[in-house]
């Protein structure tokens, strides 16, 4: 007999409440897939790796992963140009969609439930949809070029975009005009930003430019309060002058103390999210290239861990620890002396597999991954959807869920 998947507490030094257990590296050491849906995908598509030009897959790929507020129900997108929205208590599917005309990307929950997402085809705008009824409610328009990042802000109904236009745009959801509320422009290249976890902040990282810059929300207008370029001198010894990273992703932790710059290279980064500075480098990965990174890599929500997809289809977890992580300098040094140390490296605590009789060279890439820590459950998304969960434990009484 199946039951549903337990809550988890996220770790720290308090005692998890009653009936919940405690998120540790163990619990995310024993993570198997549970359930497949190959159906997650219309394997008859057309446009089969169409986000992805650079990849030889002949099937249609999961593109993004979301949750929303409660955590009971996820949105996967996909490159058949549709998305589905699944109940993450009884495991299975509940609704799909399509949008043939427009494409679909990033597909992001907003708090009251509806959907968001970015158009592949005819134009750059974002849509907001009901999926109730399935009828858009609002078209952002704006951008010029392919949007890069979608984020809501946390605590109210605007939402960050950026993208291969150089710009950044801040939106509310509440102005059914569709028009942005601030805009940054001419940004120096391809940019992806998110909010932190106050909602009152927002990073960008910019490629180009090989930086991470700091905004107040209220005076995006002004300069950055903070920017940085994003020297990783661990990659001097490769080349002169060294290779430059592909930034794809960025993220705020919950706790407000780290920034997660995603790439698409051999090196995820774990950035000061005061300072700027690099903290750790997070490898051991196999990367899956600029056309396919940007979904793959997420903090768990106590800040404590991070999960990356790889290319060979398993899933990369680093303990960060419970202590702040420092930089390792004098907190009196100049923060541009500490830039120029070398960053610790840290290779994965546990590596977490799909299991299966596939060659590793043959194997589909983890493109997309992202935890819910409130049933314990991870979703992995490339050429099919899975749902993972702790494999049983006689010591810690898990059940197997579903």
């Amino acid at each position: 007999m199946t039951t549903t998947p337990q809550p988890i507490a996220s770790s720290s030094k308090q005692a998890a409440p009653p009936g919940k257990i405690p998120l540790t590296i163990d619990l995310l050491g024993r993570l198997k897939p549970a359930k497949v849906f190959p159906e997650a995908l219309d394997r008859s598509s057309s446009n089969a790796g169409s986000s992805s030009p650079s990849s030889s897959s002949t099937v249609p790929q999961i593109i993004s992963i979301a949750f929303d507020d409660t955590g009971e129900k996820a949105l996967t997108s996909g490159e058949d140009e549709g998305f589905v929205i699944w109940d993450m208590k009884k495991g299975r599917k509940l609704k799909n969609f399509y949008s043939k005309k427009y494409g679909v990307a990033l597909a992001r929950f907003t708090h009251k439930g509806n959907i968001l997402h970015a158009s592949t085809k005819l134009d750059h705008t974002i849509r907001y949809q009901s999926p109730h009824d399935n009828k858009y409610l609002t078209y952002f328009r704006g951008h010029t070029g392919k949007v890069r990042s979608l984020h809501l802000n946390p605590h109210n109904d605007e939402f960050i975009s950026a993208g291969d236009d150089g710009t950044v745009r801040v939106w509310d959801l509440r102005l059914t005009s569709g028009e942005a509320v601030g805009v940054l422009n001419d940004m120096g290249g391809s940019v992806i930003a998110a909010f932190d976890n106050t909602g009152l902040v927002f990073g960008v990282a910019c490629t180009d430019l090989q930086s991470v810059a700091l905004y107040d929300k209220s005076t995006m207008d002004s300069k950055p309060f903070a920017t940085a370029s994003i020297i990783d001198v661990a990659l001097n010894h490769i080349s002169s002058p060294p290779p430059r990273p592909t930034f794809t992703s960025i993220a705020f932790s919950n706790n407000g103390d780290y920034i997660l710059l995603g790439t698409s290279d051999e090196a995820h980064y774990i950035l000061d999210a005061f300072e700027v500075v690099i903290l750790r480098r997070l490898t051991g990965h196999k990367p899956l290239g600029k056309f396919a990174s940007g979904e793959e890599v997420c903090f768990s929500s106590d800040s404590r861990y991070v999960m990356s997809g790889s290319a060979d289809g398993s899933v990369c977890i680093w303990d960060l620890g419970t202590e702040k992580i420092k930089d390792g300098g004098a907190h009196n040094d100049p923060v541009d002396s500490r830039k120029n140390r070398p960053a610790q490296t840290l290779l994965p605590s546990r590596v977490v597999r799909p299991g299966g009789t596939g060659d590793e060279e043959t194997r589909a890439a983890s493109r997309c991954v992202r935890f819910n820590s409130r049933f314990a459950v991870m979703i992995v998304g490339g050429e099919e959807l899975s749902f993972w969960l702790p494999a049983p434990d006689e010591d810690a009484k898990i059940d197997e869920g579903w």
